[in-house]
């Protein structure tokens, strides 16, 4: 079956130092990360994701199985107006109280985003391999013309891809 026809920006990553709250807000959630008990939580690049989102335009930011809300508060941090979904509650329970502790306003709904999208400029999501073709589809589907999908395909691997001209009416 061949891949959805989405197609890729080459991302310009440059770093980007971070501020002091972003730094105790990332400390304190890695410190947290050792109390995961959630079969297939797999922390992105923070690192990596803070350099890619801090040379993108602001705009509404949404991460599919935002797992302990990391990229969520990070977005925030750098002035998008951020969300995430997740589809495990004591997961999402978590993250909302991490946000909160740090006076982060993102909320975290839970739930599965293949349910239901919600309008934004960007989505974030580390797919597991075997979901990558269903997420990209669900992107061309169902979000808006304008959006764009960053996706990672590795923990070093971050990708923007967008919808072909025919999708983006």
């Amino acid at each position: 079956m061949p891949e959805p026809l989405l197609i890729e920006i080459p991302l310009k990553i440059t770093p980007y130092p971070w501020n002091d709250r972003a730094a105790a807000f990332l400390e304190d959630a890695r410190g947290q990360m050792r109390q995961i008990d959630c079969f297939d939580f797999v922390p992105s690049n923070y690192e990596l994701a803070w350099n890619v989102l801090a040379g993108l335009p602001r705009g509404r930011f949404c991460e599919w199985g935002s797992g302990l809300g990391i990229a969520v508060g990070l977005a925030e941090i750098l002035g998008f107006e951020a969300m995430g979904v997740e589809l495990d509650e004591p997961l999402a329970a978590s993250s909302r109280e991490l946000l909160g502790a740090h006076g982060l306003m993102a909320t975290i709904r839970t739930g599965s985003y293949f349910d239901a999208v919600d309008p934004c400029d960007y989505y974030y999501v580390y797919a597991w391999p075997s979901q990558c073709r269903a997420v990209q589809d669900l992107f061309l589907q169902q979000c808006p013309p304008h959006s764009k999908l960053l996706i990672f395909e590795g923990q070093d691997d971050i990708r923007l891809r967008i919808k072909p001209s025919k999708f983006r009416f």
